[in-house]
């Protein structure tokens, strides 16, 4: 079974990504756990496996070309002939001959001068290696769906739990409008406005119940795991950054070097310049060496019973002069094909840098925004107490009371969903750091 997660995985990383929750349940799922748990189930990731295997294959194939290649066949016919001789005076000769006609021949070819199949050998080693760092690029892909499904599941959860506060102050407070409306105490635009504020809140933590089952579905369909051991886990509103300006460097370094994308250019250069040299070897001569028995018997009416055993061994050659100008074609589409993947990772290169810049640029700013949000939340806090105190003290009216609950669940959604966008860009930046094990 293939280790979760490498050696060369940061634990810093790890650490910071498992320390989303603030308060997680001895039977809660750890994000380790379920993504171990979609290793063993995912299709897409067993598929890639398969790939993989099926790459390796290649390798077997083309060292077979460069190896001893063995045959034996033949025929077995019940051979009718007859063998007319004119004679002179205008006379013929007939004989006829009815009987089998065995033929069997065995033959050993061993290359010794192949260089298209040295370069097959080369380029099926390689097409090895693209399934590898390709099955590689599909577990951290995995590793990144299994770890946004987690922060989602977690983040819907406390979703639900922001828009459901505020719902029974707004709806006592909707409840009180109509009442002083029916008195004769209350306007009717407050009591319609008051109406409007608690449903549009019910709308919306309907919304959010059914988007956290969604959310729950996908993650038991991504992990088979239960959703409902994730249901006391908790976002920190206010988590410590997980790197700092000096990891910047760093980091960039690293997913330089470990960048899937780049590698797959890299093996893609290296598989056309093996096309070059394979188009090239169809100029060049190749040379074996054979060695044949062959065993026959009754070939024909002038040698009725003979048999014969013939043992041969020999070289043979191919040079070749001139095919139309297809080998020159080909040789030249190779080298453009070539040119044109050095430029390829040129390009990728250059977009990988661009991409990590934005990337990093963006994380810098959330991690602002997750500062400021808090700072937001802590305000509503504040104000909700205060606004308790003075409807307690009757300054406040319950509605002004709601009002607080509702912006104090507003803010705290939003800071969850600044925090879900934090997280998911550590889990990008961290995303260099992944490694399967054998």
């Amino acid at each position: 079974m293939m280790k979760a997660f490498g050696h060369s995985i940061a634990l810093q990383i790890f650490v910071g990504l498992l320390a989303l929750a603030i308060n997680l349940p001895v039977l809660a799922i750890t994000l380790q756990e379920a993504f171990n748990s979609a290793v063993k189930v995912d299709p897409a990731l067993r598929a890639s496996k398969f790939n993989q295997d099926a790459s390796n294959e290649n390798i077997a194939i083309a060292r077979s070309r460069l190896l001893p290649q063995v045959s034996l066949q033949g025929s077995s016919n019940q051979l009718t002939q007859t063998t007319t001789q004119d004679v002179p005076g205008s006379a013929s000769l007939s004989r006829s001959f009815t009987g089998p006609s065995v033929n069997h021949q065995f033959v050993i070819r061993q290359g010794l001068l192949r260089p298209k199949d040295v370069s097959g050998l080369n380029f099926a080693e390689i097409q090895a290696q693209y399934g590898e760092v390709k099955y590689q690029s599909d577990m951290a892909d995995l590793w990144t769906r299994v770890t946004y499904a987690w922060i989602d599941l977690v983040s819907c959860t406390q979703l639900v739990e922001a828009y459901e506060r505020p719902l029974k102050p707004l709806l006592s407070a909707a409840n009180q409008e109509k009442t002083r409306l029916t008195q004769g105490d209350g306007t009717k635009d407050a009591a319609i406005e008051a109406e409007a504020q608690y449903q549009f809140a019910a709308a919306t933590y309907q919304q959010a119940l059914q988007n956290l089952k969604a959310k729950q579905r996908a993650f038991e369909i991504l992990t088979q795991a239960d959703a409902n051991s994730l249901l006391g886990v908790r976002l920190n509103l206010n988590p410590i950054p997980t790197f700092e300006e000096s990891d910047r460097d760093r980091l960039w370094t690293r997913s330089r070097e470990k960048s899937f994308d780049l590698q797959f250019s890299e093996l893609q250069v290296l598989l056309q310049r093996e096309r070059v040299r394979m188009a090239r070897a169809d100029h060049m001569p190749t040379l074996d060496v054979l060695a044949s028995w062959n065993l026959a018997k009754n070939d024909a009416t002038s040698t009725q019973g003979y048999r014969y055993q013939n043992n041969q061994v020999g070289i043979q050659y191919m040079i070749p002069i001139y095919a139309g100008g297809a080998i020159s074609a080909a040789d030249r589409q190779a080298g453009l094909a070539l040119e044109a993947s050095i430029a390829e990772s040129e390009a990728v290169a250059n977009r990988i840098e661009v991409d990590f810049r934005v990337l990093w640029s963006n994380w810098l700013g959330q991690v602002a925004r997750v500062k400021a949000g808090f700072k937001l939340v802590e305000s509503s806090k504040e104000q909700l107490k205060a606004t308790e105190l003075s409807y307690v003290h009757g300054v406040k009216t319950l509605m002004e009371l709601a009002n607080a609950e509702l912006v104090m669940s507003r803010r705290v959604a939003d800071q969850v969903n600044i925090v879900v966008e934090y997280q998911k860009y550590t889990a990008r930046l961290s995303r260099s750091e992944f490694k399967v094990d054998n």
